[in-house]
């Protein structure tokens, strides 16, 4: 195998898949500039929780800060969207247009949505159900919220939004959405079923979700910090891109770990990225789990510790920073890769492993040839 120090100008084989361009909005606020800024920082996120989010179980919180759906938005439509699908189409916006308002990526009849989430919207679906219990007769619930609740919702409002044809998918994978929405597009366009891609994955708060999390956390396990947002990505074949390669996408690999023992599955998992890559473990410019708070998040950690150089596991701010963002954690990971290496001209051409692990067994990793920020 490679040290993968390999210039980033050699030729990528026809049809690699790279990133080139990326969004987001988090707990550092709305754009990639501000995510890049506060990641760089190392700033923490956490706030005092603000009384219109509800009865929460822990006055602490990492949301995007001022994020008004109808603000941002405007009021045509958003009467009544969910929070969950207002982050993914400001993100979108972000991707694909200018501060003015104008188109900057050109897209095409077989232009994708590939959005991953944990369950859509917890609190759209917990507010219906509760009307059907507590209104006067069960079915006098608000209908316009049906279409909210439905689990593709935010990528085919995504879609709608910027007239985008090509498949749209939602995947529902926790905390390894981002990357199993990531292999997804990749199969996709190495079919020919798509020219190229918005891809990546979100995660609202909410009084639901808070709640939620608070009784499924293990006993000893730490108070949920929770957070938000949505990351998304370009992502277009390497010989037919029409931008500049940010980065590009050497291999997506996934496991379930079926024997209680996350760390052997995240190193089993993380070792056959690599080998599909053909990188060497110990020349990684920079290794960043999901830093989930659970005991499948420490046995993560600890399997890339095993496995990679100290110096690669601490290049990129841990991803504690935003608060536990569930199915946006692996888009932001990425995303933090891409801001620090755009800060560092050395990461050109070198290679980063990003990895996330959820409650449920699920496993995933990704390695990514970093080409370098092109201005």
């Amino acid at each position: 195998m490679s040290t993968a120090t390999a210039s980033p100008e050699a030729t990528l084989p026809p049809g690699t898949p790279v990133i080139t361009g990326w969004s987001a909005v988090s707990p550092y606020g709305i754009g990639r500039e501000r995510f890049a800024a506060g990641v760089r920082a190392g700033a923490k996120t956490a706030v005092k929780a603000d009384a219109g989010l509800g009865s929460l179980p822990s006055s602490d919180v990492c949301v995007v800060p001022g994020f008004d759906i109808q603000e941002v938005l405007g009021k045509r439509g958003t009467a009544k969207m969910d929070r969950l699908t207002a982050l993914a189409l400001v993100a979108s916006d972000g991707l694909l247009l200018d501060g003015d308002g104008n188109r900057v990526v050109e897209t095409d009849d077989l232009t994708g949505v590939v959005l991953g989430i944990t369950m859509g919207s917890l609190e759209n679906v917990t507010d219906f159900l509760r009307q059907s219990y507590t209104n006067e007769r069960p079915f006098y619930v608000d209908a316009g919220r049906i279409p909210f609740g439905s689990l593709n919702h935010a990528a085919g409002a995504t879609a709608i939004r910027h007239g985008l044809k090509g498949p749209n998918t939602t995947v529902a994978g926790g905390r390894v959405s981002g990357l199993l929405a990531l292999n997804y597009a990749r199969r996709l366009m190495h079919q020919g079923r798509a020219t190229k891609y918005l891809v990546g994955s979100a995660e609202e708060f909410s009084a639901a979700h808070a709640w939620f999390e608070h009784t499924a956390a293990a006993p000893g396990d730490p108070a949920p910090l929770l957070g938000e947002g949505c990351g998304l990505f370009l992502l277009e074949p390497a010989d037919t891109a029409e931008r500049p390669a940010l980065a590009a996408v050497l291999s997506v690999e996934t496991r379930v770990d079926i024997d209680d023992d996350p760390q052997a599955a995240v190193t089993a998992c993380a070792r056959r990225a690599l080998d599909r890559a053909g990188v060497d473990a110990a020349g990684l410019w920079a290794a960043v789990p999901c830093a989930a708070p659970t005991a499948a998040g420490r046995a993560e950690h600890e399997a890339l510790a095993a496995l990679v150089p100290a110096d690669a596991l601490s290049r990129v701010p841990s991803m504690e920073l935003l608060g536990d963002t569930s199915a946006a954690s692996a888009s932001f990971q990425i995303g933090a890769v891409l801001a620090v290496a755009e800060a560092d001209p050395g990461s050109r051409g070198r290679t980063a492993l990003v990895s996330a692990v959820d409650r449920d067994g699920a496993v995933a990793a990704a390695v990514l040839r970093l080409m370098g920020e092109q201005r």
